[in-house]
This record gives structure tokens, sequence and C-alpha cells, in this order.
């Protein structure tokens, strides 16, 4: 049994939104216990690991790994990420021959061709909206003769969630949502269509198994066979000619492009209004300040004046007390008393 501490926090991610408030890594562990079993169905189970190397593309903290070492595959599995803090934290709890290594956001992995017998990847196409095809081919030359590569995808099954009500196959295609979104704010979302998987994917790889919304999951599974073919990026994103679908989908895209563009110009008139409104009160709220600092110092300059007055009325009124007591004194033949004789 290995045994993989528990990640820090900040490290336990893609936790589902709205959970019941507690231990987010508790709740990380066990829905990623869940998930590994719901994956490991997928595995083919003529595919023979014993031995063999499986690579987690994109594991991030080893949500999924952590369960694979212990699920009875007797393979030697490798993960791999963008992320630096997860993959030196899950680099230092794996123990040999187990690795991982850290990812460039673009290929290729510094392996060599036909290094691995399966390869998965949870939540990755999921996002990739401009690099996909490059990492297909990627994957696609890792693998062995025969390899088998498993993905999940967002699909029938699940992609209602996103505005696709009622889930129309014919114009989702491959559907990107938010392109260029960043990465710390979730990134793109990417949906896909069984026909276009079939009709793109499916020019690299033999389509095994199709699940638009795998059990238990929240996500669709593509099982797939590596095809003997010599493939690129280019060749993947080809229209195909014959299939009319192509069209509806590229023209529903537009549709959806041109409504998050209407959305975000309006979020950003609003943030605008609200930073004018802020600049502006800010201007007058400083005029303000401005003007009691003005007063203040006039305030100041009056108090110092009148300090001065008071301390000059004070000198003359002591003279002139002095030289009155004189006066008096002279006038009543005043005499200083002699001290007396010792």
């Amino acid at each position: 049994m290995i045994e993989i501490p528990l990640p820090p926090p900040e490290l336990a991610r893609y936790v589902g939104a709205g959970g019941d408030g507690g231990d987010p890594v508790a709740q990380y562990v066990a829905q990623g216990e869940v998930f590994s079993r719901v994956l490991l169905s997928f595995f083919p189970a003529e595919l023979a690991l014993e031995g063999e190397r499986v690579l987690d593309f994109g594991c991030g903290s080893g949500r999924f790994l952590r369960h694979l070492l212990n699920a009875g595959t007797g393979a030697v599995f490798e993960g791999c990420d963008i992320d630096e803090p997860s993959i030196s934290w899950l680099g230092a709890c794996l123990p040999a021959p187990h690795q991982a290594f850290l990812s460039d956001p673009d290929p290729p992995l510094e392996r060599p061709d036909g290094h691995y017998r399966l390869i998965y990847a949870t939540s990755v196409f999921t996002h990739l909206a401009e690099s996909w095809s490059s990492w297909l081919c990627e994957l696609h030359r890792l693998l062995t003769k025969d390899g088998v590569l498993i993905a999940t995808i967002i699909s029938a099954g699940v992609g209602e969630q996103f505005g696709e009500a009622p889930w129309n196959d014919e114009r989702v295609g491959m559907l990107v949502l938010g392109p260029g979104r960043p990465w710390h704010a979730g990134g793109p979302l990417v949906l896909h269509s069984e026909w276009w998987v079939r009709a793109h994917w499916g020019r690299a790889f033999e389509i095994l198994a199709f699940d638009a919304g795998a059990r238990d999951f929240g996500q669709g599974v593509v099982v797939m066979r590596k095809r003997g073919t010599t493939i690129t990026p280019q060749q993947l994103e080809a229209i195909e000619s014959t299939e009319p679908r192509e069209i509806t989908a590229l023209t529903h895209a537009l549709h959806r492009a041109h409504d998050e563009s209407i959305q975000l110009n309006k979020q950003h008139d609003a943030y605008a209004e609200a930073y004018l409104h802020e600049a502006t009160s800010g201007r007058e709220l400083q005029r303000q300040l401005d003007d009691v600092q003005r007063q203040l110092a006039t305030a100041r300059a009056q108090y110092d004046d009148a300090q001065r007055v008071r301390t000059a009325v004070r000198i003359i009124v002591r003279g002139a007390s002095a030289r009155t007591r004189a006066l008096v004194h002279r006038a009543r033949g005043y005499r200083r008393p002699r001290r007396p004789a010792r």
C-alpha cells in the first residue's frame, strides 16, 4: 500500500462548488477516490499494464494518482503538470519508480516516442482552446504502437450547465467559451459534440468508447487507441468537407462569441462608469480636503498672529504697571524702610 500525504490546502484544487463547508482537503481526497474508480472502469480490460508506464497528463497535486497507485494495475505512473508548486510537492511524495515532472504550456514533453502504454487526461482538453491539436499529436507520439488515450470532455451529459440547454449536438461541434480567459480565472471552457470528436480526434485515434456523461464523474469520457499514422495539428483541425454540421457549429460558435462580446462590453461599460464615479468622487473629496487644509493653514496663521499680539500686550502691560507703581509711590512720599542695623 502506497501512502501519499494529504496535500496542503492551496494545492487541493478542483473541489466541486457548493460543498458542505467541510474540510476542503478531505473533500478533495474523497472526490478523487470516486473519480478514480470511474476512470479506472474505462481502462480497457485487454490492456495489460503490468510493468508498463502510464502518464497522468495534467496531474495537479495527484488527485487521481494517489488512488490509482494502489489500484493493482502493476504500472509505473508518471504525472506532469504546468503548475510548479503542485509538481514540486507531488514529486517529493511519490516513491520510486513513480515520478512527477514539470511540463511547459505547449508541447513537446521530454520523453521519447512510444514511452507510455496508457495516458489519461482529466479536465485538460476541457480547457485547451488553442493548443488542443498540438497536444493530441504529442500524446499520439508518446503512446506505444497500440497505446490508449483516455480524455474527459464536456459533452451532452453536462453541457447544458454552460448555456447549451437544450443540448444540440449538431450546433456545438467544438465550442470555446471565454477564449483568452487567464488560468487563474479557470481558463477557457471547451465543449465537444460526439460527432466532432469522432471526425477530428478520430483522424489520430480509433474511438473505442464515448460516454457523454460518465456516471458520477461530472464530465464525458472518450477512450481512444492510437492509429498507426503520422498526424499533424493542421490535419486534426481541418474542416470535414462532407460534414454539414461543421458549418452549423461554426455559425453557432460565432453567435456565442457575439453574445459573450456583448456581455463583456456591458461589464466593461459598468466598470468604466464605476471607475469614473469613483474618480469623480475622489477628485471632489480631494478638493474638499484641499479647502480644509487651506482653512486650517489660515487658522494657524491667525492663531500665531494672536499669540504674538498677546505677548506684546503682556510686555506693554508689565512695563506700564511698573511705571504706574513708581509714580504712585512717589506721590505718596513712599520711602522704602531701612534695614535695621546689625
